[in-house]
C-alpha cells in the first residue's frame, strides 16, 4: 500500500507545480498586454452634440470623421439610463448626473426663463426606487459656465435646483455663429445635427464631442450609439475602466470627462459620479471602421441571440434522443449525450476565444463554432474518461473549470464574445464573470474538488483529499472575485461558504451552528478583503468591487443595495422566477431522494457536494440581482453532472453485464 501511494503522490505533487507554472505563465501574458493612453483635449473648449438613434454616421458624420482621422477618438457608447430603452431625455438627464437615471415618462423637456420646467417632477422620478442619481451634478461641479443648446441639453447642463447658467434654442446658437462663450456647451441640435457637426469640425479652438444619447422619438431600440472625440490626442479606440474594452465606453465616462475638464486647475473633489476617465487605445480610425465596429458589437447581441435559438432547437433534439434511449436502455448513446452536456458550458464559453461578432453573418457563425466546440471537447471527454477508467461527469468538470479559469487568468478576454455573457444592449457587467458564468463554474468546480476528494481518498490520501478540495474551491474563489480576472463580488461571497462546507464535511467533524456561522463569515471576509484590495487601487483603476467599498465610505451605499435586493426579489416573484423556484426545487428533492443513494458507491462525496452546490445555489440567488437566473442555471448545470453520474453508472453495469456473458458463453462453448 505504501509503494502505491508514493508514486501517486508525487503526480499529484507534479500536477499541482504544473498547474501553478501554465497559471503563472498565464497571468503573465496578461500583465503583458499594452494598457491603454490616456486622452488628453488641449483646447480651452468643449462642445458636445448629442443626437437621438446615432446606431450609424450620417454622410456628413462619415465626411468629418474622414477628414480629422489623424486627431479622432472613436468608439460604441452605451446610452442606457437606468431603464433599458428610455427615451433620449432620461439620456440627456444620465449626462448631466453621472449616473444612470430615469425621467418617469417626461420624454419632452421644456425651458421657461433659463429654467427647466418641471424640474421637481424630475427630481422624484431620479430618487424613485431608491435611485441614487444627483441631478445637475455636472453643473455643480464645473467651476465655470456650462451651456445648453436645446431642449434636451438643458436636462444635463442644469444645475441641482433646475436653472441654467446659460440656455439658447438651436435657433439662437445658429443666428449667434455658434459661438461657445462657456468653456462647456452641450447641444441637442435636433434636424441640424450635421450642418451644426460640420461647422464646429472646421473651427480650430473647440474640441467636439458627437455622441447619442438615446432612442429617437417612440423608440425602444437599446442598441449601442457612435461616440466620437475630434482634436484630442492620440488617435484611436475609445475605452474605460468602467468597460475595459476597447471601442466601448458608458455615457456616464463622458461625464466624468466633462467635469475633469471643467475642473483643470481646481481642487480636486469627490465626485458622486459611475463613470471613468476615457482612454484610448493607439489606431487608425475611419468612418468605415467605425462602421463596422458598431455593426459587429450590435452583433454581440443579436446574433448571441439566433446562435442560442439555434443551440436551444439542438438541446430540445438531443433531449428526445436521450429520453428513447434511456427507455430502449442504450446507455452508449445516452451516454454520449450526457457528455455533451456536462461540457456545453466550456464551449460556450470558447465561442470567445474567435472573433464571430465580424463576420459577415455572425448568427451562423456562432452556432456553428459552439457545435463544433462541443463535438471536440465531447470526444476529448469519452476518450479521456475511457482510457483513465473516469467518470465523463468528472472529466467534463475538468474541462469547464480549466476553460474559466484560463480565460479568468487571461483577464477574462473570452467574455465579451463567449455565450456566456451579458449582452452589451443590458449594459450591465461589461468585464469579469456575470451570474450565469458564476452559476455554471461554481458547479463545475464542486463537483470537481469533490470528485478528485474521492479518487484521493480512496487511494489512501486523506490529507491530499483536502489539499485537493482547497486548491481546486479557493482557487476557483480567486479567479471569480479577483479584481482583474472574474470581478464578482456576489460570487465570492456565495461559492466561499460551499467550499468550507465542502472541506468541513470530509474532515468527518461534527457539524454545528458555530461553523455554520464561521463559514458565513469567512465568505463575507473574503469579500470585504478583496474590495478593499481593489479600493487601494485608486478610483481611476477600481472594478466595481472597489467602487462600492468608495460608496460605503461616503455614505452612498445604501441605495444599490436596495435596487439589488430588490431586483432579485422581483425575479423571484414574477412568473418565470416562480416557475423556475418550482422547478429548481423539484429537481434537488429528485435528486437528493432518488439519485445520491445509488451514486454514493462509485463516488463517496456525492452528497457533500451536493450540499455544497445547493448551499451555493441558495446563496447566489439571495445575493445576486440575477436571482432566479442564479437558481435555474446552477440547479440544471448540477443535475446535469449527477444524471451523467447516473447514466455512467448504468453504463458501466451493462458493459460488466455484457462481458460476463461473454465470458460465460466462451466457457460453455469450449465445455462444449
Amino acid at each position: 500500500m505504501k509503494g502505491t501511494r508514493r508514486p501517486l503522490l508525487w503526480s499529484w505533487t507534479t500536477c499541482l507545480l504544473l498547474i501553478a507554472v501554465v497559471f503563472i505563465g498565464l497571468r503573465a501574458v496578461h500583465d503583458t498586454r499594452p494598457h491603454p493612453q490616456s486622452t488628453a483635449i488641449t483646447t480651452s473648449k468643449v462642445v458636445v452634440v448629442g443626437g437621438k438613434g446615432g446606431y450609424q454616421l450620417t454622410d456628413a458624420e462619415r465626411t468629418v470623421l474622414n477628414a480629422h482621422a489623424a486627431t479622432a477618438e472613436a468608439g460604441a457608447v452605451s446610452v442606457r439610463p437606468r431603464y433599458i430603452g428610455d427615451c433620449a431625455a432620461a439620456g440627456w438627464s444620465t449626462l448631466g448626473a453621472g449616473r444612470r437615471t430615469a425621467v418617469g415618462g417626461l420624454c419632452t423637456p421644456q425651458v421657461e426663463d433659463q429654467h427647466v420646467v418641471e424640474w421637481q417632477r424630475r427630481l422624484a422620478a431620479a430618487a424613485a426606487h431608491n435611485g441614487d442619481a444627483r441631478l445637475g451634478t455636472l453643473a455643480e461641479l464645473v467651476p465655470g459656465c456650462v451651456a445648453a443648446v436645446g431642449p434636451g441639453a438643458a436636462l444635463a447642463a442644469a444645475r441641482s435646483d433646475g436653472s441654467l447658467a446659460r440656455y439658447q434654442t438651436v435657433q439662437e446658437f445658429i443666428d449667434a455663429d455658434l459661438a461657445t462663450p462657456c468653456p462647456i456647451t452641450l447641444v441637442d441640435p435636433g434636424e441640424e445635427s450635421d450642418a451644426i457637426i460640420t461647422t464646429l469640425a472646421r473651427r480650430s479652438d473647440v474640441s467636439l464631442i458627437v455622441t447619442g444619447v438615446g432612442p429617437p422619438s417612440d423608440s425602444h431600440d437599446s442598441r449601442l450609439q457612435a461616440l466620437y472625440l475630434l482634436r484630442s490626442s492620440p488617435a484611436g479606440w475609445l475605452t474605460s475602466a468602467s468597460t475595459r474594452r476597447d471601442g466601448v465606453v458608458n455615457l456616464t465616462d463622458l461625464t466624468r470627462v466633462l467635469v475633469d475638464f471643467g475642473r483643470r486647475g481646481a481642487p480636486p473633489v469627490t465626485a458622486p459620479i459611475d463613470g471613468s476617465p476615457l482612454m484610448v487605445r493607439v489606431a487608425p480610425v475611419t468612418a468605415d471602421a467605425l462602421h463596422g465596429h458598431l455593426a459587429a458589437v450590435t452583433a454581440l447581441s443579436a446574433a448571441a441571440l439566433r446562435g442560442q435559438i439555434a443551440l436551444g432547437i439542438g438541446g430540445a433534439v438531443l433531449m428526445v434522443i436521450l429520453v428513447v434511449s434511456l427507455m430502449v436502455r442504450r446507455f452508449d448513446v445516452s451516454r454520449v449525450i450526457v457528455s455533451f452536456g456536462c461540457i456545453l458550458p466550456a464551449a460556450m464559453m470558447l465561442t470567445g476565444a474567435v472573433r464571430w461578432q465580424d463576420t459577415s453573418s455572425p448568427g451562423l457563425v456562432l452556432s456553428l463554432l459552439v457545435a463544433g466546440w462541443a463535438v471536440v471537447l465531447t470526444a476529448l471527454v469519452l476518450v479521456v474518461a475511457r482510457r483513465n477508467d473516469l467518470a465523463v461527469a468528472g472529466v467534463g468538470a475538468a474541462v469547464v473549470v480549466t476553460a474559466f479559469t484560463v480565460d479568468a487568468a487571461l483577464g477574462a478576454v473570452m467574455q465579451p464574445g463567449s455565450m456566456l455573457n451579458s449582452r452589451p444592449t443590458n449594459g450591465g457587467r461589461w468585464y469579469g464573470f456575470g451570474n450565469v458564468t458564476f452559476a455554471v463554474y461554481s458547479s463545475a468546480a464542486l463537483l470537481l474538488a469533490g470528485y478528485l476528494a474521492h479518487r484521493l481518498r480512496a487511494a489512501g490520501h486523506r490529507i491530499s483529499a483536502l489539499g485537493a478540495v482547497a486548491l481546486v474551491g479557493f482557487g476557483t474563489v480567486l479567479c471569480m472575485g479577483w479584481p482583474s480576472m472574474g470581478a464578482d463580488f456576489g460570487g465570492v461571497l456565495a461559492l466561499t461558504p460551499g467550499v468550507l462546507w465542502l472541506l468541513l464535511a470530509l474532515t468527518d467533524l461534527p457539524v454545528t451552528w458555530r461553523k455554520l456561522a464561521g463559514i458565513g463569515l469567512v465568505g463575507l471576509l473574503a469579500v470585504v478583503v478583496i474590495s478593499w484590495l481593489d479600493w487601494r487601487r485608486g478610483p481611476d483603476a477600481r472594478s466595481h468591487l472597489g467602487n462600492f467599498v468608495q460608496r460605503v465610505i461616503d455614505g452612498d451605499a445604501a441605495d444599490i443595495v436596495i435596487r439589488k435586493a430588490a431586483a432579485a426579489a422581483e425575479s423571484l416573484v414574477a412568473p418565470m422566477g416562480v416557475i423556475s423556484l418550482i422547478i429548481g426545487i423539484a429537481l434537488w428533492i429528485l435528486i437528493f431522494r432518488r439519485l445520491l443513494g445509488p451514486l454514493s458507491t462509485d463516488l463517496s462525496t456525492i452528497r457533500p457536494i451536493a450540499v455544497a452546490a445547493l448551499m451555493t445555489a441558495v446563496l447566489g440567488t439571495l445575493v445576486n440581482d440575477g436571482g432566479s437566473s442564479v437558481w435555474l442555471t446552477l440547479t440544471a448545470a448540477f443535475t446535469v453532472s449527477v444524471w451523467a453520474l447516473w447514466i455512467d453508472r448504468a453504463y458501466r453495469a451493462r458493459r460488466r453485464d455484457q462481458a460476463e456473458a461473454r465470458s460465460l458463453a466462451g466457457a460453455s462453448e469450449a465445455r462444449a
